[in-house]
């Protein structure tokens, strides 16, 4: 399933990249995620190992990952996989004169007795998904607004 996602937001790209380029951080505005864990830290992050705790319906479901492009103030990738999915998430930030321009991609792909499922409920799957970016990011879009 891919997801192309884009907003406005009315500040600085250095005030958006505080909020999405620092691990501690992303735990205010990523709603699923409960925990988050540096393994192994490289001195220019790309190539970097992490750990998540993602919560859904009560359930905590573990993700390894690793930093696939990190460029700061501009852009943060990252390859994640647990037993459930593979997922790979692109962020890139640009400075649109006087607001900021953030730009998502992502794809996951599901694992397993999950990737027939996904076929099967592909619209359930695809609005639930949205639903949950569209909390995340106006969370996000919060955060970064205020003074």
């Amino acid at each position: 399933m891919k997801f192309v996602y884009t907003m406005d937001i009315n500040c600085t790209r250095e005030k958006v990249w505080y909020w999405l380029g620092t691990p501690e951080r992303v735990v205010m505005w990523q709603t699923n995620i409960s925990k988050t864990e540096i393994l192994e830290q490289t001195s220019n992050w790309i190539g970097t190992t992490f750990r998540e705790t993602i919560e859904e319906n009560g359930k905590g479901v573990e993700m390894q990952g690793i930093i696939t492009d990190y460029q700061e103030n501009r852009s943060l990738a990252m390859h994640m996989l647990s037993k459930y999915n593979v997922v790979e998430v692109k962020w890139q930030i640009k400075p649109m004169g006087g607001y900021t321009r953030l730009n998502l991609r992502s794809n996951i792909r599901f694992k397993s007795f999950l990737k027939i499922l996904s076929i099967i409920f592909w619209p359930t799957f695809k609005r639930q998904i949205q639903r949950q970016l569209d909390r995340e990011y106006a969370k996000l879009k919060e955060l970064c607004e205020q003074n």
